[in-house]
């Protein structure tokens, strides 16, 4: 407990947060409060981030049920998800898929990963997601048009996870704007978006239209 206060505090003192950092990660803290009274992040899983500058982010440090997160509990990392204060707890190691999103997509500000129950029914490849007007929350143009989103494998293995979702998912140039959404089959959701509230606004729509519209898997190749 003694070594863990000490981390906290020369974390902080190393890397302070701006007025700005502090009003957004509130604003996160609240998402994950309301995410918890969904059963969407249990015991101390999930884990949220928010952009800081253009090679650095914030995240949630691992240990802790993210019910009650403050601006304390999160670590200033850079692009390749390595802690930026000298004495600093070690980062989860699902930050390097934070580091990815923020790398391939500069307009994303915040991300969430939660493990909403939703989830559970899906599996790889991916799931299309059609017939519905929430859709338009997305980014979609009608609710004619299907939405995919790709599923992953899990893997204990997060660099070589990283590599694979980092030459699938963004394989091809994407238009800025609009989220950022994958999930990684019997584990959770990563949500990125241009703001927390617009990361929050994303991951409603997306689980609303996983228990309400039409899912499938895309036809085999």
């Amino acid at each position: 407990m003694r070594s863990e206060r000490k981390y906290r505090f020369d974390a902080s003192a190393q890397c302070p947060l701006s007025l700005y950092e502090q009003i957004q990660l509130g604003r996160l803290s609240e998402v994950t409060a309301r995410l918890d009274t969904r059963g969407a992040i249990p015991a101390t899983s999930s884990n949220f981030s928010l952009k800081s500058s253009p090679e650095s982010f914030l995240i949630s440090r691992s240990g802790k049920h993210k019910r009650s997160l403050n601006p304390s509990d999160f670590l200033l990392v850079d692009l390749e998800g390595r802690a930026l204060a000298q004495v600093a707890p070690k980062p989860s190691d699902e930050t390097l898929l934070h580091a990815i999103i923020y790398r391939r997509c500069p307009w994303i500000r915040c991300i969430l990963h939660c493990h909403a129950p939703e989830l559970e029914k899906l599996s790889p490849p991916s799931v299309r997601i059609e017939g519905h007007e929430l859709l338009k929350a997305l980014g979609i143009r009608d609710h004619t048009t299907a939405y995919e989103m790709y599923i992953y494998e899990n893997s204990q293995d997060m660099k070589t996870l990283a590599i694979q979702i980092d030459k699938r998912q963004f394989s091809e140039p994407s238009a800025e704007g609009g989220p950022v959404l994958f999930v990684l089959a019997q584990h959770g959701i990563y949500c990125g978006g241009e703001s927390v509230e617009r990361a929050e606004a994303y991951l409603e729509s997306v689980l609303h239209l996983l228990k309400h519209s039409r899912i499938s898997s895309p036809p085999s190749n």
